[in-house]
């Protein structure tokens, strides 16, 4: 196999877990900012995205020590399972509001979707 795409020996394999882990901490201090900035649902949705952002940074965190500390393996999948159910939880609030603005300017003619 090809060093560097060795999964124990090559340095890709950590650089690449703490750059997901760095990915996620911009992406929590982007809707942190966003949080700040907006009111309404999109509050709603920055706050949701902010906490699977964190849950996120926090599963890329326990996945680089569990290289190092087997106790530490469990960490990430409790950690993914909290990001899955929180991008499933935004995913139902948004197709719901898109819903709601259909209705409102559906007009009874032409193409109607459901």
């Amino acid at each position: 196999m090809i060093e560097i795409l060795s999964y124990d020996t090559s340095v890709m394999n950590p650089f690449i877990k703490l750059l997901v882990f760095v990915f996620f901490i911009i992406a929590a201090w982007l809707f942190y900012r966003c949080r700040q900035v907006y009111g309404g649902i999109l509050r709603q949705v920055s706050t949701l995205l902010l906490v699977g952002s964190l849950a996120g940074a926090l599963a890329a965190a326990f996945r680089f020590q569990g290289d190092f500390y087997t106790q530490y393996k469990w960490g990430e999948s409790v950690f993914d399972l909290a990001l899955v159910i929180l991008m499933l939880s935004i995913a139902l609030i948004i197709r719901a509001k898109m819903k709601d603005v259909t209705r409102l300017f559906e007009s009874g003619e032409g193409d109607e979707r459901q």
